[in-house]
Parts: structure tokens; C-alpha cells; sequence
């Protein structure tokens, strides 16, 4: 997952402004700096303790999701892969005053997004892991296959027939980041 997440962010680069549109301002001042200088993939020097996720679900959270919160401090993860509408991963940042547990819990994170998917689907066999761009619906990671699927928005708690992605790095890798890609994609579905 280290090399992933390195050359997804690699591939950022080629853009300065990627993520030009994103508040940062409440982030840890460390983070911060580092984000101020353009880097946006910072290597953690501590772990998010993730046995909360295990107490509260009854399982443990797979190793591609962990390693995902704890290799490196980030901004959310988003691009198109095998979509119509951008993914957006969640975001792995720490706020001023925040422990590094704290991040589970912030809005649109792991077990907020996991309480909300509790509510209509399936929490032991998939995993909210991010979201659609415009329609919001869910990218969910299948326990037992280690898949990422989308969420059937026709039927709630239900999801689509076929993958996405056979895991979460193929997502990552398979991203396209380039943000002229939703003008492409418009003239696509117009011709």
C-alpha cells in the first residue's frame, strides 16, 4: 500500500492545484507547514489505534484499510476508475488539538461513514471506504473478497452487481487524477 499511495500522490503532482479547492486551515500545524509547502503526503511518526473499529464491529479492519490510515498523513484520495462520477477516498488529517485516534470519528471518515452504511447495509460485509463526487453513494470495500464496489443508488443498502476494483491498491492505481478528465467525460456522454 506504501508504494500505492507514494505514486498516486506522484501523479498529483503533475497538477499544483489539485487540491487547490480544500480547507486546510483547521489541520494539525505540523500537517499544516508541510501542506503549505505543497507536500501532501506526509509519513506518520504514530499509529491511529484502530481496535475501536474491531469493538465496535465485531471484526478487524483489513490490512489494506489500516495501512491505508497509517503509512501516511493525506488529504482524500479521489480521481476516476472504471466511473462515471469522481471517487473520493477518505481524507487521513489530524486537526489542531486532535489525537491521532480522533481521525476515525471526524465527518465523512471511517466510522462516521460506517455508522451512516450500518443504518442501511451490510457493516460485516462491506466497508464504506469513500463516496461518489456528485450522487454521494457509497464506495464499499468487501470484506470477504477484498473487491471495491459502488453503491446500488436504486436500492438502498444494496450494491452494484460487478467491482469496480479487485482491491483497494488496483483502485488507487488505476486513478485517473488528471482534472480535465470531467470535461472529457462530459463531451463523452454528449456526442
Amino acid at each position: 500500500m506504501r508504494e500505492t499511495i507514494q505514486n498516486y500522490f506522484e501523479k498529483t503532482n503533475q497538477y499544483p492545484k489539485y487540491y487547490s479547492n480544500e480547507d486546510f486551515s483547521n489541520i494539525c500545524d505540523d500537517i499544516k507547514k508541510e501542506i503549505d509547502k505543497g507536500v501532501f503526503l506526509i509519513k506518520r511518526k504514530d499509529e491511529t489505534d484502530l481496535s475501536v473499529f474491531e469493538e465496535k464491529y465485531g471484526y478487524t479492519l483489513p490490512t489494506e484499510i489500516s495501512d491505508y490510515i497509517n503509512l501516511f498523513w493525506h488529504p482524500c484520495i479521489r480521481g476516476y476508475c472504471n466511473t462515471k462520477e469522481s471517487i473520493v477516498l477518505f481524507s487521513v488529517l489530524k486537526k489542531e488539538g486532535d489525537s491521532s485516534d480522533e481521525i476515525l470519528f471526524y465527518e465523512n471518515s471511517l466510522i462516521s461513514m460506517a455508522k451512516d452504511w450500518e443504518e442501511i447495509g451490510d457493516i460485516k460485509k462491506f466497508i464504506p471506504i469513500g463516496w461518489l463526487g456528485y450522487s454521494g453513494g457509497y464506495v464499499l470495500y468487501e470484506v470477504s473478497s477484498h473487491n471495491i464496489f459502488l453503491e446500488n443508488m436504486d436500492v438502498d443498502g444494496e450494491v452494484e452487481d460487478k467491482p469496480i476494483a479487485n482491491s483497494l491498491k488496483e483502485l488507487i492505481n488505476n486513478m485517473n487524477v488528471n482534472p480535465n478528465i470531467r470535461e472529457k467525460e462530459k463531451n463523452k456522454c454528449c456526442l
